[in-house]
């Protein structure tokens, strides 16, 4: 009597082992991480998004590697105007925050978690649906070009003596900073008006997230499907 005990209990330790083994549900790990994730997006916390992501998504060829862009908004504004970041006036460095601020209050609206898993490679997939209170898809189709002239011509003719005046006594750079502590914060409104009218749209993504280093970091995000949200104000 005493053997059979002794094997049943044997075999008991052989079946539970492994059984212990399969039991670690990191979903509840998946859905932290993808929350802190998300609502650092739609506080616009770049850095917060950073910390639950890869950091490769923000390189050159990242799937975030726009918000890379917007966080270093004075960079990429004085070198597509052929300056320097440091030559650019406070007002104008303020006036881009307050651009790249905007743009990030308004993107995330709500978003809702649907669905958590983790596959068999050991990767989560989290499946949400997010509410975006402008298509991030047409911002690049807006064209600006037109109006930016227009508003440089308009100014010039207006302040070309004074302009003249400071170029003469301070320098180029001087005059250019000037122009734009005068013009980039109407330019910006109008540019974030042409934005939010691209309209609210709905996108459904599958993120996926890898334990790295014993930290769940999304390293992927793909669209499932969307579709904008219908208005129903009245004309």
């Amino acid at each position: 009597m005493k053997k059979i005990l002794i094997l049943v209990l044997t075999l008991s330790l052989f079946v539970l082992i492994p059984l212990a083994g399969c039991g670690n549900d990191n979903t509840a790990d998946i859905r932290a991480a993808a929350e802190g994730f998300m609502n650092a997006m739609q506080e616009g916390d770049i850095e917060g998004m950073k910390e639950y992501s890869d950091p490769a998504l923000y390189a050159e060829d990242g799937d975030l590697s726009s918000f890379a862009q917007i966080e270093n908004m004075d960079q990429v504004f004085a070198e597509a105007a052929g300056s320097d970041v440091n030559s650019l006036s406070e007002k104008t460095r303020a006036d881009l925050q307050g651009f790249v601020d905007t743009l990030m209050k308004n993107l995330v609206k709500s978003y809702e978690i649907t669905d958590v898993v983790e596959d068999a490679d050991g990767k989560g997939r989290v499946t949400v649906n997010i509410t975006f209170g402008f298509d991030p898809d047409k911002v690049d189709d807006i064209d600006m070009n037109d109006e930016m002239e227009e508003m440089v011509t308009e100014y010039t003719e207006k302040h070309l003596s004074k302009l003249m005046s400071i170029y003469q006594n301070e320098g180029e750079q001087a005059m250019m900073n000037k122009l734009m502590d005068d013009l980039i914060g109407d330019l910006l409104k109008k540019y974030t008006d042409a934005i939010m009218k691209t309209g609210e749209v709905f996108q459904e993504s599958v993120m996926i997230l890898e334990n790295k280093d014993g930290k769940w970091l999304v390293i992927f995000e793909e669209t499932v499907g969307g579709a904008e949200k219908e208005d129903s104000s009245e004309d």
